[in-house]
This record gives C-alpha cells, sequence and structure tokens, in this order.
C-alpha cells in the first residue's frame, strides 16, 4: 500500500508540473502578443503623427 501511495504522489506531483508549465507557457506567450500589438499600435501612431505633423511643421 505504501508502494501505491508513493506512486500515485509521484505521478500527482509530475502531472502537477506539467500542467503548471503549460499555464505558464500559455500565459507567457498571451501576454507577449497583447504587447507586441500595443506596441504596433503605438507605433503605427507615431509614425502618422511624423509623417502627417511632425515632418511638416517647418514648412
Amino acid at each position: 500500500m505504501q508502494l501505491f501511495l508513493e506512486r500515485l504522489i509521484y505521478f500527482w506531483a509530475g502531472i502537477t508540473a506539467i500542467g503548471l508549465l503549460i499555464a505558464v507557457a500559455y500565459w507567457a506567450i498571451a501576454t507577449i502578443i497583447y504587447v507586441a500589438f500595443i506596441s504596433l499600435f503605438v507605433a503605427i501612431v507615431a509614425t502618422l503623427f511624423y509623417h502627417f505633423y511632425w515632418s511638416k511643421r517647418d514648412n
């Protein structure tokens, strides 16, 4: 019975660790994609501002 419980704990710990790694990987990828899209839109707005306003202010 002790061997069974020991193996049960090992399997539970392994499955839990795999699940946590998957959750952390998903969170990291989702966060990176979210930040990348925000950065893209900020870059587009900054480029539009520079192109249509800032570069022509002296003319």
